[in-house]
């Protein structure tokens, strides 16, 4: 298999997986914990990211894995993951709005 197919492979991967820790995480925090959710919410965001960077640290080590593929795949899917639930939730914020200004 060719390294840029397989870095492309594992950029989409983990985007995914971190979007939906980030999700996850994001949902159980403030869904638990009312007072201290923003913090925690910062904490998980240092921890995945210090995550994502250690893996990515060990990628490119990798020589059967191009790296540089793998991590603007990462960048670029991610990217498309967030704006992809920005629009989802903006559509179903949208109806709360005008009854507002309705009143």
């Amino acid at each position: 298999m060719s390294p840029i197919l397989l870095g492309v492979i594992i950029g989409v991967a983990l985007a995914l997986l971190y979007f939906f820790a980030s999700e996850f995480y994001s949902s159980r925090v403030t869904s638990q914990a009312k007072m201290t959710s923003a913090v925690l919410i910062l904490v998980g965001f240092i921890v995945r990211l210090t995550m994502v960077g250690i893996i990515f640290y060990i990628l490119a080590r990798v020589k059967w894995i191009h790296f540089q593929t793998a991590l603007i795949t990462f960048a670029a899917f991610f990217t498309l993951f967030t704006i992809w639930k920005a629009a989802r939730v903006y559509r179903e914020a949208k109806p709360l709005i005008k009854q507002q200004t309705e009143m």
